[in-house]
């Protein structure tokens, strides 16, 4: 009978202890915040994510910064003020981290890679983008597009031969072709290895993926797959997704490790694939200065998969994601500009126009002087940037300056606003790249030609474009997706016209949640698209 009570006045001591230092969090962050106005608390909920899933709501009635409540005792900040997100960026991640969670949860993955250093580690974090930028300059991603090119005219090869019986066109699914030609792209350039994805062949990369993309639910395994991102020891489980993911890690480490004892022994003459620059680039650093070991060379490789080509603005771990927003960011990204195009026949025509200047020379040295190509690729991006947002984990007291006085909730007018220890922010890229607050009328419109007729609007970061991010966490492979992007999508509108199947006016539809990916309404998960020979 004591040992009983023991137990429980043990277990009530703990939960008294608990919930007075999340109490006592919550009141510091509260004295040492400014108040902001926001939608009502929900003690029980549910809490008003609904009606923060529309900004320009919010922001129209609370002001460009608002308070969201996310639990009962916790909330956020979301900014949608430029000055207000030039700083917040600017100071990532010195002091806007992503917490301590999530970086566990996203190591339990991946390993100590590039995506999971920060916070505590932030010297390491700035040692792995200095070990890393060789790898992405011009030089080495001129390299890359080679790479890019030989897999865009293969896609370009198998269409001319299917087409050859079929002259009045044939109707893709667009969004598989996209996914093979990045998959085998990133693979190829990344370490050597080709997937055969355009092949048909059986990749364990989308073998998780489509396992992973399958609706989550209340099962026990299911269950047992989102606890084993924050604590290991379920990985053990042999449940179906946990079988696949292991598959998958042990496929990785095995290719990594097999380039990388490859170029090894090569002794300094490496191959041209981003491990083996990556290889080199340390053989060549200055002796005494940091370099990355074997397993954070092999965790790199792993993480290029969940970020090399990803418009990297937003580490919240979402189980059915992170592992594939590698390849499925930039594939969806070329879906959507080819769904731009085909809704848009004289931007289709008048980009084909340009890129006839190259004479097929397709190369990321020919793309870079094509100003149209890059204006439209940058405005598809803009209106469906991959991730929605940025949030972020202050870990120090901070001042955000803002660009023009606001309204507190005191009704008080302010110029900066106090953010305390613990405060999560929040920036909404989605509403900063479709806002007409900033872009002006038609912001939601598919317009390349807004990239210079007005080249005025310098103040907003990023040329108001937060795709990429910005600051010292910007993507790191900015430059590698975009060269990918360029290509592929100057091949296909080289060579082929694209429309919707019911024309410009078919109905597209957004499904997938973190990412949204683009459908034609009532048809499925495909995306159809008509294809023909120009």
């Amino acid at each position: 009978m004591l040992a009983s009570l023991w137990i429980i006045y043990t277990i009530a001591l703990l939960l008294i202890v608990w919930v007075a230092a999340v109490g006592g969090g919550a009141l510091r962050r509260a004295l040492n915040t400014t108040a902001m106005p926001g939608p009502a608390r929900s003690l029980f909920g549910p809490f008003p994510e609904s009606e923060l899933l529309d900004i320009s709501k919010c922001c129209g009635r609370y002001g460009p910064v608002f308070r969201a409540h996310t639990g009962p005792f916790s909330n956020k900040l979301v900014i949608c003020d430029t000055a207000a997100i030039a700083h917040f960026y600017a100071n990532a991640p010195t002091i806007y981290r992503a917490t301590s969670a999530v970086r566990q949860a996203t190591r339990n993955l991946v390993g100590r890679g590039l995506i999971s250093v920060d916070g505590d580690h932030h010297p390491r974090q700035v040692d792995h983008r200095e070990a890393l930028s060789p790898v992405f300059n011009d030089a080495a991603v001129e390299i890359y597009s080679r790479v890019f090119l030989d897999m865009a005219t293969k896609v370009k090869n198998m269409w001319n031969d299917a087409l050859e019986s079929r002259p009045r066109g044939m109707v893709l699914d667009i969004r598989h072709w996209m996914n093979s030609v990045v998959l085998d792209s990133l693979s190829v350039a990344g370490f050597s290895h080709n997937f055969e994805s355009l092949n048909g062949n059986y990749c364990i990369i989308t073998a998780v993926f489509y396992a992973l993309r399958a609706p989550s639910t209340s099962s026990v395994s299911d269950i047992i797959f989102r606890l084993a991102a924050y604590w290991p020891i379920f990985r053990n489980i042999p449940t179906a997704k946990n079988r696949v993911i292991n598959d998958f890690q042990v496929s990785m480490s095995r290719i990594s490790k097999d380039v990388l004892e490859r170029n090894t022994r090569k002794r300094g003459d490496t191959d041209d694939s981003l491990l083996g620059l990556l290889i080199k680039s340390l053989a060549e650093h200055p002796a005494g200065e940091f370099r990355l070991s074997h397993a954070e060379v092999l965790a790199q490789m792993v993480s290029i998969l969940v970020c090399l080509l990803k418009a990297k603005n937003n580490d919240i771990l979402n189980q059915n994601t992170l592992l594939f927003a590698g390849f499925e960011n930039t594939a969806v990204s070329l879906s959507w500009l080819l769904v731009e195009l085909a809704r848009n026949p004289t931007i289709q025509e008048k980009l084909r126009n340009e890129l006839q200047q190259t004479k097929g020379e397709i190369a990321h040295g020919q793309i870079k002087k094509l100003p149209y190509l890059h204006a439209v690729v940058y405005e598809s991006l803009r209106l469906h940037p991959p991730m929605g947002d940025t949030t972020r984990v202050a870990v120090e007291d901070d001042v955000i300056p803002l660009s023009f006085p606001i309204a507190a909730r005191s009704g008080d007018a302010i110029t900066s606003i106090k953010v305390a220890k613990g405060t999560v922010v929040t920036v909404p890229i989605r509403h900063v790249n479709t806002s007409e607050a900033f872009w002006g009328p038609g912001s939601l419109k598919f317009n390349p030609e807004r990239y210079w007729q007005d080249r005025s609007n310098t103040e907003f970061p990023g040329n108001r474009h937060l795709a990429f991010g910005d600051g010292p966490r910007a993507c790191i492979g900015a430059n590698f997706s975009l060269s990918l992007i360029k290509v592929v999508l100057s091949v296909v509108v080289s060579n082929f016209t694209l429309s919707l199947p019911e024309g410009p006016q078919t109905v597209i539809e957004t499904s997938g949640g973190c990412i949204p990916r683009p459908r034609v309404s009532g048809q499925g998960p495909e995306l159809l698209m008509v294809v023909r020979k120009l």
